[in-house]
């Protein structure tokens, strides 16, 4: 799935670091539009269609400063990796922003930074992406 693009989110300058974003994401194609909009836009991310995968990398690594999640994968799914988020403490702080096709009932019940209808608007994606970030206290840095 392509990245629909209604003109362009504002550049960011290359040496200001963004942040982590963590994408979980079960189509190629989304993911590999995900990654690229983000990393274009001065983010470090790591992208996974793999929902267990995921819940290694956020458990191992520095915590990310947002997640990217769909709901509907295939093995564990968006609802139980948040529903795992919420329950680890050291985790539970990480403003999630669903990435998803699914109807407003179906996303009952989850507190989320944020949601983004597939299919999805490059502008939007960053911009909310941006604003999850700053909401969440992240201070973008100069990098050396």
């Amino acid at each position: 799935m392509a990245l629909r693009t209604r003109g362009r989110a504002p550049p960011r300058q290359a040496s200001v670091k963004q942040g982590r974003v963590v994408v979980v994401e079960d189509n190629v194609d989304t993911r590999a539009g995900l990654k690229d909009a983000l990393e274009g836009d001065g983010f470090e991310v790591f992208a996974t269609g793999d929902g267990r995968q995921a819940l290694d990398q956020l458990r191992s690594e520095p915590k990310p400063d947002a997640l990217l999640l769909d709901l509907f994968m295939p093995g564990l799914n968006g609802f139980e990796i948040y529903h795992a988020l919420r329950d680890d403490p050291n985790l539970a702080t990480i403003p999630v922003i669903l990435v998803t096709a699914a109807a407003p009932a179906h996303r009952t019940g989850l507190d989320v930074a944020a949601t983004i209808r597939k299919p999805l608007d490059l502008q939007e994606l960053l911009l909310t992406v941006r604003g999850a970030i700053a909401t969440a206290g992240f201070r973008p840095l100069p990098t050396l």
